[in-house]
């Protein structure tokens, strides 16, 4: 296995307060299985790449690596890598307007390699590629939403038998085939022709003029607004040597409403700087 690995030097800038964002396995020297999309080291380490040193410093598990990112802004990674990892895309016949087909064949050196893909079962009972793992070989060909169809040539029914069937493929022959069907975002949709719906005479015409009735009651009085109002007014001016209300100054009108007065109960309080007196509790007060 060693002798397919191709070892290499990279440079990474870690900036203070980066996110490490790896996950590890227990073999000695370590091998990435996991990269989040924060990760300060995307795009440039990949899962299944194995971390000989850092500074020229031995590795050995996370620590070591949180250890290493304090030493300064630059990183210098020794890894081992198998650089044998492909992917053939094949384009394929259209399955249906708005829709693309492809076919992924991809292959590793080694197997155990994840894929990175997650997939779940719609309503339709479609399987579809619902999370793709950052750094893994799909992610630099599958998309989220992709309609998986086959693996290996044979038709998928449910999302246990594709993952089944990716998994085998994988471990026992370090290579799969997908084909998955994608909606073309980018295609022009096909005008659809619309007949408007037939009328229909037995429906009732709404659209009438208004009796002559309506309209001469309506023209006699459409200037009704600017008319003084001859009705008695409820507003009435105040009586001489009425003490002034709120509602008026003195000299206004105002509402001749008589005086009500106020149902709330009055308590009697001492403003004195007396000690305050414990409230005694009420009957049947725990």
């Amino acid at each position: 296995m060693t002798e397919r690995l191709v070892e290499s030097n990279i440079e990474i800038d870690f900036k203070p307060g980066a996110t490490v964002g790896i996950t590890l396995s227990t073999d000695n020297p370590p091998k990435i299985t996991k990269l989040l999309p924060s990760s300060a080291f995307l795009g440039k380490l990949f899962v299944g790449d194995i971390i000989v040193s850092i500074n020229d410093v031995k590795v050995a598990n996370f620590c070591d690596i949180l250890k290493a990112s304090k030493s300064g802004p630059k990183l210098n990674f020794r890894i081992k890598r198998d650089e044998y990892c492909t992917c053939k895309v094949n384009t394929l016949p259209a399955p249906k307007p708005g829709y693309e087909a492809f076919e992924f064949e991809m292959n590793w050196r080694t197997g155990g390699m994840p894929i990175g893909i997650l997939v779940y079962q719609d309503s339709e009972k479609r399987v579809i590629v619902s999370m793709i793992e950052s750094g893994t070989l799909a992610s630099t060909t599958l998309k989220p939403g992709d309609h998986l169809t086959k693996v290996n040539d044979t038709v998928i029914v449910d999302k246990s038998m594709a993952k089944k069937m990716i998994l085998d493929s994988v471990n026992a022959q370090n290579k799969v085939k997908l084909t998955c069907e994608r909606r073309n975002e980018n295609a022009n949709a096909t005008p659809v022709a619309v007949t408007p719906p037939a009328s229909n005479p037995k429906l009732p015409n709404f659209d009438l003029p208004l009796p002559a009735d309506v309209l001469a009651i309506l023209e006699a009085n459409k200037t009704f607004h600017k008319q003084p109002y001859s009705a008695t007014s409820i507003l009435k001016p105040p009586a001489p040597g009425s003490p002034a209300t709120p509602a008026s100054p003195g000299n206004g009108k105002n509402i001749n409403m008589p005086e009500v007065p106020p149902e709330e109960q009055q308590i009697e309080f001492d403003p004195s700087p007396k000690p305050l007196r414990v409230t005694p509790k009420r009957v049947g007060a725990a």
